[in-house]
C-alpha cells in the first residue's frame, strides 16, 4: 500500500485533484481508498462536527488533542491494515503541525510527540498545493466557513507559512505544487511525481 497525502489551506483544490488522482489510479486497474481528516471513522466523523461546529469555542489545546484523537481511530480502523493499492488522504498528520503548530502557536514538539504516540506511518509522498491566502477564500466565497476556515487571516498566512517550512523540512517527501494554475496541468505535475517517486 501506498499512502499519498495532499494538504495545504482552504481553497487550494486538494479535493478535485485527489478526485482526479483516484480516477487515473482506477483506469490503471488499482484499488484506491480516499479519507479525510478530521473523520472517515465513525467516532473521527462525530468528532470532526465537534471541531468545525462555528457555536463551539474551543481553546486550542482542546483542538489539538481532538484532532489526534479523531487521528488515532483514522490511523488504527482505517489506515493500518489497508489493503487498498493506494490511500489517498484529505490532510494527515502534517495539517496539525501546520494548523495547531505554527498557526495556533502550540508545541511543535509536542506535537510530534502524539504523532509518535499514536503510530502514525509516515506518507510514501506528500503534495503541499500552495496558494495566497487571499485566493483560497475567493475561491471558497460561496461556501458558509466552518469555526476553524472562520479563523483570521493572520492565522490562515501563519498556516501558509508553517506549510511550506514542512515541506522544505521534508523535500524527500514533499512536492510543493501551485495551486494557481490550470486544474490539469496540476494533474499531470502530480502523476509525473508519483511515476518518478514510486
Amino acid at each position: 500500500m501506498k499512502i499519498i497525502s495532499f494538504e495545504g489551506i482552504e481553497g487550494v483544490g486538494k479535493s478535485t485533484q485527489i478526485n482526479l488522482l483516484k480516477e487515473y489510479l482506477e483506469f490503471k486497474n488499482l484499488s484506491v481508498e480516499v479519507l479525510r481528516e478530521p473523520g472517515s471513522s465513525i467516532p473521527g466523523e462525530k468528532i470532526r462536527e465537534i471541531l468545525l461546529d462555528t457555536s463551539h469555542d474551543l481553546t486550542n489545546e482542546t483542538e489539538l488533542l481532538l484532532m489526534f484523537a479523531s487521528r488515532a481511530e483514522l490511523v488504527n480502523s482505517k489506515i493500518i491494515n489497508n489493503k487498498s493499492d493506494y490511500l489517498l488522504l484529505d490532510r494527515f498528520y502534517d495539517a496539525s503541525i501546520a494548523y495547531q503548530g505554527y498557526g495556533r502557536n502550540l508545541s511543535i514538539p509536542l506535537i510530534n510527540s502524539l504523532i509518535s504516540f499514536i503510530k502514525c506511518p509516515e506518507p510514501d509522498v506528500s503534495f503541499l498545493l500552495d496558494i495566497a491566502v487571499e485566493d483560497g477564500f475567493a475561491r471558497k466565497k460561496n461556501d458558509k466557513k466552518d469555526r476553524i476556515e472562520s479563523a483570521s487571516v493572520a492565522f490562515f498566512n501563519r498556516v501558509k507559512e508553517g506549510y511550506l517550512s514542512i515541506a522544505k523540512e521534508n523535500n524527500d517527501r514533499f512536492t510543493i505544487i501551485d495551486a494557481s494554475m490550470d486544474i490539469n496541468e496540476i494533474h499531470m505535475k502530480i502523476i509525473d511525481t508519483l511515476n518518478t517517486s514510486l
